[in-house]
């Protein structure tokens, strides 16, 4: 019987389940199975579930045989050994996703080792990470958890694993499949809930614990089902073992990149363009491009018969797809570069694809970093020429219509003033459906509208989606599901009138009071889910009425992926670290700051708070907007002091998610007016996170300064001093000014002896301050060390009290 791909994805996706069973069964004796190796136990899984397996058109003893021979150096355990085409399909695909890992004769797979994060062995700057794992069950502020959850990913000293541990584990992975048993599940659909409940119970776990434990069970059964699925798609119908072991150039690796992604989201030509607001268009703009690197991928998937577990990368509109060397393939990859170029020509160019592949071996899978250092090559000559389709000028001329007064771009649909063209048009429905959406469907046809009209596939927002053929869940649900679906947290979060009336303690009609007098009603009618405008979200800050703007990049980044496993002796370069990377940066820019902007408290005793700041943050960080947030970097927007808060807290997330000194985070926060022009933000963010970098990285770009993030708490600490002394007039708002003076006239002088002349002069201006307060005189008289923190950030935290304390008429400032 000839044998699908999606039949070898399966088995290669199974193949190591049962060290699950193996560790949390460790050391009992279990009849169930005539040994207790991981093997042995794969093959009771498949066997323990035949009737799901079988109702999706497979044969349990094909999978259970094809799954658990697959290793080809136990010599001892002959039936652990390949012998069929699809074992030893599965066998080499296991050898070359492994390659970071010597297993022997199936010694054992003990319980008490933690995995190990990503970061842990990746040597960035001459540094590597510190130690710590991960505790697959835990505890949250009000919940406790069993594997993969917001909040869920972070290394501690004394991680808690154990047979009981692996037997939680176990259990919700039978919960899961006795819910999928419950569905009518196509083969597609079952692997990608299998994939769905492997990413929840596997994600914590190590697949290997007799080496180095610092790659998932999940990442690694997840490309060896790609794997798996690629090379047997390479052979055709019929291989044989020998066909399959004589290695060769049988791969594609994809690389796909949406460039000019800053420039489409932030042209926008106006705030007041009749399509709903500009802050649900803007999030809009920003999962269009989301969503299209998405679309290409899926696309090309499914018409090589792949699927999405053969996006082995991806995010932030990249990704990296391993398909196999067929003519078949080449030719889908020229197809697609040619429909989505003529796709970014109709609307404009400002959105452009770009895709390179390269062929390579098994043996490749070795050295990885090489690998994509090739494919990464290959992409910059691509860039070099966006549209190679085009054989003559004339083809990218369209007729000469009025331009849409929105984008600037694409004609409008009317000759006539202020009249939008088709997609921005589309850009307000969609805006209006994020709110009470939690899910995107991609549909070849019948997608309800709104949709994204991509080649080869259509993306709608909405709940059940009933017909697409694929679903994108946003937020970490693993729950079965008819349809193939994978849990991909793209939406965002936007801040409804609803998260106002928490974080002020108002009802409705107060709120539309405030808003009326602060003059801020449109013609949208006020109710809770109304997406908050940016002069809302100003007019919610706490002192000045700003909107604050956050951009926030990962540092070294490009050196983590391209040097950071390689080692002289030794390349720790494999696919399964470089994926386990990427999908562990991935979970913290997507879940993880969609989980802080939402759901603060969990974060309570990670951060410190104490009740009042952790209420405080419950009702002031819902308040923000993220524009976006995925691969390494993000977006944000809202009440600035809200937003400055959020900044701090994140920065501390993030070092101990990572637990590498050299891992840390560039970026700039501006405070602009509600009405500033979308590409005056963008570059105004621009500058000041390349400010940041500049200064040498893992700084913020704040009120004129670059600042270590390390200072910005004792900044902070001295402006809410200077805010209290303020309002209890211990300081005037002269004296605050007198000294930034000061520190502008002198502080930037390149001769030290310049720069303390501040200081008569400062001391001078002090003697007000002894005459109200002298315990106030005492602290500011640190100012006088010109090396002093306090001194040489000045402008920041003072500009920070001030606007702290800027108070409007009609509004009653909350106080810290």
């Amino acid at each position: 019987m000839n044998r699908d791909g999606l039949d070898l994805a399966l088995a290669g996706l199974l193949h190591d389940v049962g060290k699950l069973y193996s560790r949390a069964l460790w050391g009992e004796r279990d009849e169930r199975v005539p040994d207790r190796t991981h093997t042995a136990y794969t093959a009771y899984f498949v066997r323990a579930h035949a009737e799901l397996f079988r109702k999706a058109g497979l044969d349990p003893s094909w999978l259970a045989e094809t799954a658990s021979r697959h290793h080809e150096g136990w010599r001892d355990r002959p039936q652990y050994r390949p012998e069929t085409p699809e074992a030893w399909c599965v066998a080499l695909a296991d050898t070359y996703a492994s390659k970071e890992r010597e297993e022997g004769e199936g010694g054992g797979s003990p319980p008490e080792v933690p995995l190990k994060p990503p970061f842990r062995h990746l040597r960035v700057q001459g540094k590597e990470g510190g130690e710590g794992g991960y505790s697959p069950v835990y505890r949250l502020p009000g919940e406790s958890g069993v594997g993969l959850a917001p909040g869920a990913l972070y290394p501690e000293d004394r991680p808690g694993v154990s047979k009981e541990v692996y037997g939680r584990l176990l259990e919700r992975l039978e919960a899961r499949l006795s819910e999928m048993a419950r569905l009518p599940l196509a083969k597609e659909a079952l692997l990608l809930n299998l994939a769905l409940a492997f990413q929840e119970t596997l994600s914590l776990v190590p697949a290997d614990t007799q080496s180095e434990p610092d790659v998932s069970l999940y990442d690694h059964l997840r490309l060896t089902a790609a794997i798996a699925h690629a090379l047997w798609l390479f052979h055709g119908k019929s291989p044989t073992p020998e066909d399959l072991r004589r290695d060769g150039e049988k791969f594609l690796l994809v690389a796909g990149d949406m460039g000019g992604i800053q420039g489409h989201i932030y042209r926008i030509a106006g705030a007041e363009t009749g399509v709903g607001g500009i802050a649900k268009r803007l999030r809009a703009r920003s999962l269009e491009v989301s969503l299209a690197a998405e679309a290409m991928a899926l696309a090309l998937l499914r018409r090589l018969g792949l699927t999405p577990l053969n996006r082995i990368l991806g995010a932030g509109g990249k990704f990296y797809l391993l398909l196999p060397n067929t003519e078949e393939a080449v030719a889908a990859l020229e197809g697609a570069r040619e429909a989505w170029g003529r796709w970014a020509l109709e609307r404009g160019g400002s959105l452009v694809p770009h895709l390179a592949w390269v062929a390579f071996r098994g043996q490749d899978f070795r050295d990885f970093a090489a690998l994509l250092a090739r494919l990464h090559e290959a992409l910059a000559q691509a860039k070099l020429r966006p549209f190679p389709f085009l054989r003559s000028t004339e083809e990218t001329l369209g007729r000469p219509l009025r331009p849409c007064a929105a984008c600037g771009l694409r004609p409008a649909q009317r000759d006539e003033p202020g009249s939008l063209c088709g997609d921005c048009e589309r850009e307000r429905e969609v805006g209006g459906l994020l709110p009470q959406s939690d899910r995107v469907g991609f549909f070849e046809d019948g997608a309800p509208r709104p949709f994204f009209a991509f080649p080869g596939l259509k993306a709608a927002l909405g709940g059940k989606l009933p017909g697409a053929v694929h679903l994108y869940r946003a937020r970490l649900d693993f729950a079965p599901e008819e349809a193939p679906a994978e849990a991909k947290p793209l939406l965002g979060h936007l801040p409804r009138v609803a998260h106002a009336l928490k974080a002020r303690g108002w009802d409705l009609p107060a709120y539309r009071a405030w808003a009326e007098e602060e003059g801020l009603l449109e013609d949208e009618e006020v109710h809770p889910e109304k997406v908050l405008t940016f002069a809302e979200l100003a007019a919610l800050s706490e002192g000045a009425p700003y909107l604050g703007a956050l951009l926030l990049d990962a540092d070294r980044m490009g050196e983590a992926f391209a040097t950071g496993y390689r080692r002289e002796g030794r390349d720790l370069a494999t696919p399964s670290r470089i994926a386990a990377l990427s999908r562990t940066l991935e979970v913290f820019f997507a879940a993880e700051v969609l989980s802080l902007l939402e759901t603060p408290g969990r974060y309570r005793e990670r951060l410190g708070w104490g009740a009042l700041e952790a209420q405080r943050k419950e009702a002031r960080y819902p308040l923000l907007y993220s524009v976006y947030s995925g691969g390494d970097d993000l977006f944000l927007l809202g009440p600035w002091d809200a937003l400055l808060d959020f900044a701090l807290d994140l920065e501390r997330l993030y070092r101990r998610f990572t637990r590498h000194e050299a891992l840390s985070l560039s970026g700039g926060f501006v405070l602009v007016g509600p009405s500033l022009p979308v590409p005056e933000l963008s570059r105004l963010l621009g500058g000041a996170e390349k400010r940041a970098k500049e200064a040498g990285r893992g700084r913020l770009f704040l009120l004129g300064q670059a600042v270590p993030w390390e200072e910005l708490p004792k900044l902070r600490a001295w402006a809410e001093d200077l805010s209290r002394d303020l309002r209890q007039e211990r300081v005037s708002r002269a004296q605050a000014y007198r000294w930034l003076s000061l520190w502008r006239r002198f502080a930037p002088l390149e001769d030290p002896g310049e720069r303390v002349r501040y200081k008569p002069l400062l001391a001078y201006a002090l003697r007000r301050v002894r005459e109200r307060d002298e315990g106030a005189w005492e602290r500011y008289l640190r100012l006088l060390d010109h090396q002093d923190p306090a001194w040489a950030y000045l402008p920041v935290w003072v500009q920070w009290a001030l606007y702290r304390e800027r108070e409007r008429k009609g509004v009653e400032v909350q106080r810290v």
